[in-house]
């Protein structure tokens, strides 16, 4: 805006609201059937969609990092950030794999106006959400991942302005919690993550009602006859989304006891024998805590009961650990 007119230069919304449509054509490729059949073809310099990805995302680059912004983001880029999250995944151009990667590299860093945060959380709703329990339809797991990476940074760098839209947190934790259920590990380990950093941000008032969850998420019962060796069943998948998360809420805290630690040390004790991935997540968290809370032990064992501390002797290894 010059004198309270517009200006005759080009405009984010005005812009946007011509690309968008014209991307239409990539929509049943990546968000109506699975990444696998998205072919050669589709994503080839002669597929004019692919064309305007580059072009906007190459725009979106230079005048986000090289230029250091112009104004703050407008709602109308958001829809087209799926599409790069959608697309980052990709084996098939390396370089627009290399634009989209660079452009939400950027654009997850901004810092948002208040207007433009739901727009941002749905463009990562429309990834994670395109897939069915039986993933006929929807995102590679790849692209869910750069969804959930992208979400992390986002609410990292906005977390002053989210704490003061609590719609905003629980439409975050929401989502991260039903990623925790989804049939990819690396899907399942990436939320976990994200909501052990977000618990240091304090983004979550209500930490004690997540614990409760991922604890009930954890003793989903498993159909009878399970083996220990098996990860291709749902109820294996919440547990282990559920275990993994509660042990980055450990890992999240390394020289520190908070108060709510011992009760989850004491519960992820349950699960150090059953179901092997997830007993190896186990150990791989108790070996964390070991070694990042040795020095200042005597401090730190304080939080702990005689009952507890005899629990997770039992966990470690070292039995001078405790001398």
């Amino acid at each position: 805006m010059h004198n309270s007119r517009k200006t005759i230069s080009p405009h984010q919304s005005d812009f946007m609201g011509r690309v968008i449509p014209l991307l239409t054509s990539l929509d049943e490729g990546l968000f109506g059937t699975e990444w696998v059949v998205v072919n050669k073809l589709s994503l080839s310099d002669d597929n004019d969609a692919i064309k305007i990805v580059k072009t906007v995302a190459s725009y979106l680059i230079y005048s986000r990092c090289f230029m250091h912004g112009h104004g703050q983001l407008v709602p109308d880029i958001f829809p087209f950030i799926s599409y790069l999250i959608a697309l980052e995944p990709n084996e098939v151009d390396p370089d627009l794999k290399a634009l989209c990667t660079k452009a939400l590299s950027c654009l997850s860093r901004e810092i948002l106006p208040d207007h433009s945060l739901a727009p941002a959380i749905d463009a990562v709703k429309k990834v994670v959400n395109s897939t069915n329990e039986d993933r006929t339809v929807g995102c590679s797991w790849k692209a869910k991942c750069t969804a959930l990476v992208y979400l992390q940074v986002m609410s990292f760098c906005n977390v002053y302005k989210l704490r003061t839209h609590q719609q905003h947190v629980d439409d975050i934790k929401n989502l991260l919690l039903s990623c925790l259920e989804s049939p990819q590990v690396e899907v399942r380990q990436i939320a976990g993550q994200t909501i052990g950093g977000l618990m240091i941000t304090s983004l979550f008032s209500d930490v004690s009602e997540i614990i409760q969850q991922l604890k009930d998420m954890a003793r989903t019962p498993l159909p009878p006859g399970t083996k220990k060796s098996q990860t291709d069943i749902k109820e294996i998948w919440i547990r282990h989304g559920a275990i993994k998360t509660l042990c980055s809420l450990v890992e999240s805290f390394p020289y520190s006891i908070p108060d709510w630690m011992p009760e989850i040390i004491v519960f992820l004790a349950e699960y150090t024998r059953g179901n092997v991935m997830i007993a190896n997540c186990m150990a791989s968290c108790m070996s964390n805590f070991k070694r990042t809370h040795l020095d200042s032990w005597e401090e730190h064992k304080l939080k702990f009961n005689e009952d507890q501390l005899a629990i997770l002797q039992d966990l470690l290894v070292s039995p001078t650990y405790y001398a």
